[in-house]
């Protein structure tokens, strides 16, 4: 016998006994019970929640096919409103480029004419004879150019406004043929 068996065998009746193992086990066997619970109602949870969304992607996914069924008949028709957006661009690129070659034609006219307008000035003033005469053609001058300008200046406006709106005017058709069309089977 050993020391240690002489000594639980000499003291027997004072050695205590070794807990049972049963409680500790009841006890993990428990809190596994409770986290299997928790983990199961929460992949529950989860599950009902995807099954959810993925009905609802599906919903919104099966709306707009209709809608771009009913807008596009077919691949045809898809490229033909592209191929026709690209032509309202190129027709709007095209007009812009003639207003504003025209817009510049016009802004080279007006500074010949403003160099020929003060080259004749210039004459005036050096034919000038008294202080009174330059002041008078110099306030004619200046009311004359006044007045130029302002006109011109309308002209330009109006040129770039109706420049904008022809210019824009291809695009804007193909905008509202666009929303027409996909307005159209969403209202249906």
């Amino acid at each position: 016998m050993t020391a240690a068996r002489k000594y639980s065998a000499g003291k027997a009746g004072t050695a205590k006994p070794a807990k049972p193992a049963k409680p500790v086990e009841a006890a993990v066997a428990t809190g596994a019970e409770a986290v299997e619970t928790v983990v199961k109602a929460g992949a529950q949870v989860a599950a009902k929640g995807y099954e959810k969304a993925v009905a609802m992607g599906r919903e919104q996914v099966e709306t707009a096919v209709k809608a771009g069924a009913g807008a596009f008949k077919g691949y045809g028709d898809l490229a033909g409103f592209g191929k026709d957006n690209v032509q309202a661009v190129m027709t709007s690129g095209a007009i812009l480029a003639k207003g504003v070659q025209d817009l510049n034609d016009v802004w080279l006219g007006l500074a010949r004419a403003s160099v020929e307008d003060a080259v004749g000035a210039a004459k005036a003033l050096f034919g000038c004879k008294t202080l009174p005469e330059v002041v008078e053609l110099q306030t004619g001058l200046a009311q004359a150019q006044y007045e130029k300008f302002v006109a011109e200046s309308r002209r330009l406006s109006d040129m770039s406004a109706k420049l904008a709106e022809n210019a824009s005017a291809p695009i804007t058709a193909r905008v509202t043929v666009a929303v027409e069309k996909f307005t159209k089977p969403l209202a249906a």
